[in-house]
């Protein structure tokens, strides 16, 4: 199920460091934002609780004392069964005065006398909850107020004890006000409408703020990843020196600069190591080639001393034997000097741009009728030293026909095929192949399965391949014979 999900889902917001910083700032807007909503919501609605308690008491003392004023100024006696008749006209005057309706309850909890009209006398609660008498009775300064939802609003039932001049429970002064909150919920929607807006502008801004900030920081590891990938062994390995690095990056390039040091003076050891070894190595292959044409001079000469005689009629012939084996050592060991000097100047190239083909044309020519070769008719340009390109594919042929058992029966094809940014040439043979067991030592200096020759042939066709910055491979073919694969850079 993950699975499907990453295929159907592949983007990944949070795998990106710049992608994480702004989600991350926008999300801290965002949610400060919504905080602060509730926070100013909860705020306004205290606000608007607050003042109408205020209003409800202001309003409250009010109308009680404008209703003990007219209990201090009736001629009626001051009596719970004398309210409706002290109250059937001032209750009136009273709800005018004060713009709030109100009823009046014996003490318990039936109405007395209400200001409200006659139509709205549906409205009016005739009986007092018990609930309430109760509270209102063990409240210690004789007022409870109840929170009420109508169809509307939100009211504030205030009960409160009414009393006769010695201070003994008349009646129950009843007033519901309605809460009045469209002041402050107009407040509120304007606060909230401003406060949108400025985070709106705030989000643009940390947008903007979060991109760059997120580019510096991004660009920074991008130059770092860039440096990384690039070391090697081979050297040229550049430290790192950013301007404006973030300090938690610096301990990465410093720890990337000090690794470049070291792998430098690594590479300088490993480099006089491998040298040494090589010397070592050639300096053995050297003496070993040039021991075995050195034998034979060495014995014929000592054969030449013990066997010559001035007066001997065949001296002439003697000496002409003597010349020919000396000169042939000679020859030989000329080869051998010849070859390891073209292996150590394989680096020195002179690369110019060559029609490919063309080079391989007179290549071909040098071994009549032993090369057929095939290729695109429009020339293939490519930068290369045109003499040691030469000099690989001549050691390839030649190679071919030494390992042929018929050396003139020995047949070489080449097909060349022109690619976008690389030329591939194909050689191949019709010898008995490699043998499988020293196909990966193919091209490795001093190796050889021909009886002479310093073995440096095609291990120096791979240094010329390589110093050109292209590859080659060796394999057999399926219907017989070696194959070997080159490609060349176009550029």
């Amino acid at each position: 199920m993950k699975n499907t999900f990453r295929h159907i889902w592949p983007f990944k917001p949070f795998n990106s460091i710049r992608n994480r910083i702004i989600f991350s700032i926008i999300g801290i807007l965002v949610v400060s934002s919504v905080i602060i909503m509730l926070i100013s919501f909860i705020q306004y609605k205290e606000e608007a609780k607050d003042y109408n308690f205020k209003r409800l008491d202001r309003k409250e003392r009010a109308i009680r004392s404008s209703v003990n004023l007219v209990l201090r100024r009736t001629t009626f006696p001051i009596t719970t069964e004398n309210i409706p008749l002290i109250f059937k006209d001032e209750i009136h005057h009273i709800a005018s005065v004060h713009n709030m309706h109100f009823e009046i309850y014996d003490p318990e909890g039936h109405l007395l006398v209400s200001s409200f009209p006659t139509f709205g006398q549906d409205t009016v609660v005739h009986i007092v909850p018990p609930a309430v008498l109760d509270s209102l009775y063990k409240s210690p300064d004789k007022r409870v107020r109840i929170y009420e939802k109508t169809l509307k609003g939100e009211t504030i039932s205030s009960y409160t004890y009414l009393t006769d001049p010695k201070f003994k429970p008349i009646g129950i002064l009843h007033i519901p006000y309605t809460t009045q909150s469209d002041f402050y919920q107009s407040e509120l929607k304007e606060f909230l409408k401003r406060l949108g807006t400025v985070y709106v502008f705030l989000i643009i801004l940390a947008i903007l703020v979060s991109f760059y900030l997120s580019k510096i920081i991004t660009r920074s590891l991008n130059a770092v990843g860039e440096k990384i990938s690039r070391t090697n062994m081979e050297g040229n390995n550049q430290k790192i020196h950013l301007d404006r690095l973030p300090e938690e990056l610096q301990s990465i390039v410093d720890a990337y600069n000090q690794m470049v040091d070291t792998l430098d003076e690594s590479r300088r050891r490993l480099i006089k190591v491998e040298r040494e070894a090589a010397w070592k190595e050639m300096a053995k292959q050297i003496a070993h080639e040039i021991k075995n044409p050195l034998t034979p001079m060495k014995l014929s000469i000592e054969h030449f001393v013990q066997t010559f005689r001035p007066d001997d009629p065949d001296y002439r012939a003697q000496l002409e034997d003597f010349r020919k084996i000396m000169i042939e050592q000679i020859e030989a060991l000329n080869r051998i000097a010849t070859s390891f000097s073209e292996f150590t100047k394989i680096g020195e190239l002179q690369m110019e741009e060559h029609d490919l083909l063309e080079t391989i044309d007179t290549t071909a020519g040098l071994f009549p009728g032993m090369v057929h070769w095939t290729a695109n008719k429009s020339p293939v340009v490519v930068r290369m030293d045109k003499i040691r390109i030469k000099q690989a594919l001549i050691n390839i042929i030649k190679n071919a026909r030494q390992a042929h058992p018929h050396p003139e029966e020995a047949r070489v094809n080449i097909q060349v095929t022109d690619y976008e940014k690389y030329v591939e040439i194909v050689i191949d043979d019709n010898g008995p192949g490699i043998p499988p067991e020293i196909l990966e030592n193919i091209f490795e200096p001093k190796f050889t399965t021909k009886s002479s020759g310093a073995g440096l042939g095609l291990a120096i066709v791979k240094r010329i391949i390589e110093n050109h910055g292209g590859w080659i491979k060796a394999e057999n073919r399926p219907e017989g014979g070696a194959r070997f694969i080159i490609h060349l850079p176009r550029k």
